[in-house]
């Protein structure tokens, strides 16, 4: 019988692509209850008759998310993958986004009733720039 040659990417993908899979799932579940959170955040001022001050918090609540969630999956990044530099912090990055991007795609889909408003979008972008300076920095220091 011969022998398989081992390739390291393959080793990556089935150890590693296992736990940050696990945890991706986590933060969107953690990204749903966020949607839910924000939808008084998220109506439209043009529905109320007036200015939504509630709009205002909208940020601040996806900023805090986005930095758990960041957090979250650089935690033993570099210990369980065995990588480090910009590749680790690329697939940490994407791993803390997309989950946050499906989420709120699915629930577009499923409920088209809760449009993607300003509240919604501000609440996305900043999860999205703390979740990338949060998975970035905790990797970093973990090297």
């Amino acid at each position: 019988m011969p022998s398989q040659p081992w390739n390291p990417v393959e080793a990556l993908f089935k150890n590693y692509g296992r736990i940050l899979l696990r945890k991706m799932s986590f933060v969107g579940l953690g990204w749903l209850i966020v949607y839910f959170i924000t939808q008084p955040m998220r109506v439209d001022p043009g529905q109320t008759g007036g200015v939504n001050v509630l709009t205002l918090f909208a940020p601040m609540v996806g900023a805090i998310a986005g930095m758990v969630a960041g957090w979250y999956l650089a935690t033993d990044a570099v210990e369980d993958s065995s990588l480090h530099g910009i590749v680790l912090w690329i697939i940490l990055v994407l791993g803390a986004c997309l989950p946050m991007w499906l989420v709120e795609g699915l629930m577009h889909l499923i409920i088209p009733k809760w449009q993607m408003n300003f509240g919604g979008f501000m609440a996305v972008a900043a999860g999205n720039i703390l979740a990338l300076a949060a998975a970035v920095w905790h990797a970093s220091s973990q090297e």
